[in-house]
């Protein structure tokens, strides 16, 4: 019977809990104070990325294209099934 109680007493415990946070979470101080926090943010973050420096582009002409095809297709280790392979009607 005791063991009964004290499942309603934590099913109980648990509503209340969850009700509570609920009400705390809805409740226009806790609007309001998100809604502020969300401002000084933002204010904040607009603020440092007007400061921030903007950096030339120094990047033109990096990338030097070699056409390096032909030179792996001579190094790369011949194999055996490759010629039967390649020379099927000889």
């Amino acid at each position: 019977m005791s063991k009964k109680y004290f499942n309603y007493f934590y099913l109980f415990t648990i509503f209340v809990f969850i009700f509570l946070t609920a009400k705390y979470y809805f409740s226009e101080k806790n609007i309001i104070f998100t809604n502020k926090s969300r401002s000084a943010y933002s204010v904040f973050f607009e603020n440092r990325v007007n400061d921030l420096k903007i950096l030339t582009n120094d990047t033109n002409d990096i990338i030097v294209y070699i056409n390096g095809l032909e030179d792996f297709k001579n190094k790369k280790k011949k194999r055996i099934w490759e010629s039967l392979i390649n020379n099927t009607n000889e």
